[in-house]
């Protein structure tokens, strides 16, 4: 949860990334980095923004291994995951 906002967490296109909603604008890509890296290795972890460069509260966590991603999409789908700086 941030901000009083659940974090919404879902399977993307890639098929060992995650597409993370409802993110914070104050998360950075590291931020996103380090949280699902307890998850496993991540190769990428983008919070996507718009034409003008701010942040859209959406962002795209690849990780090395499916089995990666499927844990983190277990551990924080029904639960509170916090990010924080």
């Amino acid at each position: 949860m941030i901000h009083g906002r659940p974090v919404r967490v879902r399977f993307a296109v890639h098929g060992a990334a995650l597409k993370v909603k409802e993110l914070s604008p104050t998360v950075s890509n590291e931020m996103l980095y380090h949280a699902f890296s307890a998850f496993g290795e991540v190769e990428r972890a983008v919070h996507i923004v718009d034409e003008k460069g701010r942040p859209t509260g959406e962002g795209i966590v690849e990780f090395e291994r499916k089995p990666s991603a499927n844990e983190a999409l277990h551990q924080i789908r029904d639960k509170v995951f916090l990010l924080t700086s």
